[in-house]
């Protein structure tokens, strides 16, 4: 088992390139190795010591894989290790573009119900949601490459925005076709 480390940097943890892009095959293929080398059960006739260092070291294996996996924690990550305060409770969007963008989704978001096929207007909802997500994913790659941190953290902020719609309407989506 490697050196258990709490401190070690979740990419350099999972051997994947310090960035915003990261080849997700990659990811889960290193991800289940160091599970497998790591897992707590083959431990179980060792000293308590050991057994506790593969607990933790399985926990922070877990804690970098569920945090490198998404595309809005690997943002925040990635600021943090920038030295960028990625706190965002009391944001305010100032790009009138992106307003006009939300409100036009939470409307198509609203009239799902009232919809003549609401899966197909569920399914265009989602397209629109994805598009809108792709953009702010790439917009924050750029930025965060060239270190504007600034734009980095807008990109940022609105992936949070967008993921917090996405949770609304996965909750619509179980009322609506009664899951």
């Amino acid at each position: 088992m490697s050196e258990f480390n709490p401190r070690e940097n979740y990419f350099a943890l999972l051997a994947v390139p310090q960035r915003y892009e990261v080849n997700q095959a990659d990811l889960s293929r290193r991800y289940r190795e160091l599970q497998r080398e790591a897992h707590p059960d083959r431990f179980a006739g060792a000293n308590e010591r050991e057994r506790l260092r593969a607990v933790q070291y399985s926990s922070q294996i877990n804690e970098a894989y569920e945090t490198l996996v998404s595309p809005t924690r690997r943002a925040a990550y990635l600021l943090k290790l920038a030295g960028v305060d990625s706190d965002m409770s009391s944001t305010t969007f100032r790009d009138p573009e992106f307003l006009m963008q939300q409100m036009q989704l939470r409307e198509e978001l609203s009239e799902l119900q009232s919809a003549s096929d609401p899966e197909a207007a569920l399914d265009a909802f989602y397209r629109d949601l994805a598009a809108a997500a792709d953009q702010q994913k790439s917009l924050f790659s750029a930025s965060y490459l060239e270190q504007q941190f600034d734009e980095s953290l807008a990109s940022y902020a609105k992936l949070q925005f967008l993921e917090k719609l996405r949770s609304e309407a996965e909750l619509k989506e179980s009322e609506l076709l009664d899951y």
